[in-house]
């Protein structure tokens, strides 16, 4: 009876050992255990991004969204637009405050000062091809978004300028075409300017350096060297100097509208009632001169070619990725989404440039896009460089005084030259 007891006794102190055995490591197992991938990729994320479109592409960007998220379960993007003037303060803001976005679309012209600053993501080598996506954007905007020889963004939109000519103009001159060639250019400014009525061939919308861009380029003009290190032979070259004394005799035969040194009529109004036969600019004019002008017959083509054949300045946005993102994998998805045919498509119905060559001709985009996607082959960015504003502030004060016949051309290119090499050595 007593052996009898004895091994119930042992029996039961065994089973208890397996059980508190079986306890222990669950316990233990259940402490060091890390969370599946499946839990973690089931957990939803969102992102957020900043903008500034306009109402318009606002209501439209709605679809880009919505088809993202369909096509990405588990994503969802937050977007907030902001006022232009406000954006750029508020998005410095939220990145010294460790509360930046997760993308962002930026001015072509800030990339490489955030860059700089080390507040973007770089791209190449980290974006899913990447390099398929860049071979087939429009080189110019591309342009915009390298830094230091890495790429801090894609091109999401687009623009550049061309020539707004008065058909009705042309027919009453005798002009049967507009100008290809810059020689032709500037006859025709002059076969069109009337001091008797006050009306002139050709008018830019004022000095800073967007403004002459389209024609400075064309005739092979140049701010800086490739590797932007020195404006010294390059804004003060002898094709620099050309294009703008080929402006600048422009305005002192009165073919060129006064009106970029201040006052008279803006670019938009006199074309649009007759005032000046050529502008060049952008394709926001299409709708301006529907609601204000709708009556005004005029057509767009390619900026005329110099020596080296036509050319225009970029403009538009580009997209990012902020470094301090904690969504780099989902907001990759979305940027590589963003730069997909379809959502590009999807937005030109709002009047947004495509940056992607193959949709050149695409019969789904306005008709007019093709003379400004057929121009974005060959415009140019304006110097990618953190210190732009300076250098364009040095260039439209050159323009400036070049007009006012306070400095001869070259001298006053050749200031400009040593205003933006110190700006570079900074």
């Amino acid at each position: 009876m007593k052996n009898r007891l004895f091994y119930v006794a042992i029996f039961l102190l065994l089973a208890l050992g397996v059980v508190f055995s079986a306890c222990a490591t669950t316990v233990e197992n259940t402490e060091v255990a890390e969370p599946s991938a499946e839990t973690t990729s089931s957990e939803p994320v969102t992102i957020r991004y900043w903008h500034t479109m306009s109402d318009t592409e606002t209501a439209k960007f709605e679809e880009v969204i919505a088809a993202f998220e369909e096509a990405n379960p588990g994503i969802k993007v937050e977007a907030t637009r902001y006022a232009a003037d406000d954006f750029k303060t508020a998005l410095t803001t939220a990145i010294a405050g460790g509360d930046a976005p997760d993308t962002a679309r930026l001015d072509i012209a800030w990339v490489p000062q955030f860059a700089d600053e080390g507040a973007l993501m770089q791209l190449d080598g980290v974006l899913p091809d990447f390099d398929t996506i860049a071979s087939g954007v429009f080189p110019g905007p591309l342009s915009t978004n390298k830094w230091e020889g890495h790429y801090y963004g894609l091109p999401l939109n687009t623009n550049t300028q061309v020539l707004v000519y008065s058909k009705d103009a042309f027919a009453a001159a005798g002009i049967e075409s507009a100008p290809t060639t810059i020689d032709e250019f500037v006859e025709d400014a002059c076969l069109l300017t009337d001091a008797a009525t006050e009306t002139y061939g050709f008018a830019e919308g004022g000095t800073y350096f967007w403004a002459p861009a389209p024609l400075f380029y064309a005739m092979g003009g140049k701010v800086t060297d490739d590797e932007i290190t020195t404006a010294t032979g390059y804004i003060n070259g002898p094709e620099s100097v050309a294009a703008f004394t080929m402006l600048k005799d422009l305005y002192d035969r009165g073919c060129l509208s006064p009106n970029l040194l201040g006052g008279g009529i803006a670019t938009d109004a006199g074309s649009g009632s007759g005032k000046y036969a050529m502008i060049i600019d952008g394709p926001w004019m299409v709708d301006i001169y529907k609601s204000n002008y709708p009556d005004f017959n005029y057509d767009f083509a390619l900026i005329p070619a110099g020596e080296s054949g036509t050319s225009s300045v970029v403009g538009g946005e580009d997209i990012v990725i902020l470094d301090g993102s904690e969504n780099k994998e989902a907001a990759l998805k979305w940027v590589a989404y963003l730069m997909s045919p379809e959502a590009q498509k999807t937005m030109a119905q709002a009047g947004v440039i495509p940056t992607l060559s193959s949709l050149i001709g695409d019969p789904d985009l306005p008709a007019y896009f093709s003379v400004f996607m057929e121009q974005l082959e060959t415009a140019q960015a304006r110097v990618p460089s953190p210190s732009w504003s300076g250098m364009d502030t040095a260039i439209g004060n050159a323009y400036q005084r070049i007009l006012n016949g306070d400095q001869t051309v070259q001298e006053s290119l050749d200031q400009a030259a040593a205003e933006i090499n110190a700006l570079l050595a900074e």
